[in-house]
């Protein structure tokens, strides 16, 4: 309580004497008048640099997903990959199955 009523009369006090006219201006006008051209360069400085990143950051990101989402290659060719078409080539018969089994079982 005792902090905010100090900054509160911190801030009354700074207002009071910015409004003290001198030559018919008040001094708030005389403190402006030197440093406007200073916060004018600022801002500007500050928004050209934020324009600089943010359109940095807009290549980085186009770039990003860009890469993110690979070409896929097509090949047109009848050995590009298994084709099942049809039924197999080659039946195998229930008992060659059986052997199979049994020779994978007899593996372990």
């Amino acid at each position: 309580m005792k902090v905010g009523l100090r900054i509160l009369g911190f801030v009354v006090l700074t207002i009071l004497t910015l409004s003290i006219t001198i030559n018919d201006k008040p001094i708030f006008s005389h403190i402006y008048g030197v440093i406007s051209p200073a916060t004018r360069l600022a801002q500007k400085t500050t928004g050209e640099a934020i324009e600089y990143t943010v359109d940095g950051l807009k290549k980085i990101t186009k770039k990003l997903f860009d890469n993110s989402n690979p070409s896929t290659d097509s090949l047109k060719s009848k050995m590009a990959g298994i084709q099942k078409k049809g039924d197999p080539e080659e039946i195998i018969e229930t008992h060659e199955k059986e052997k199979l089994d049994d020779l994978i079982k007899s593996y372990k």
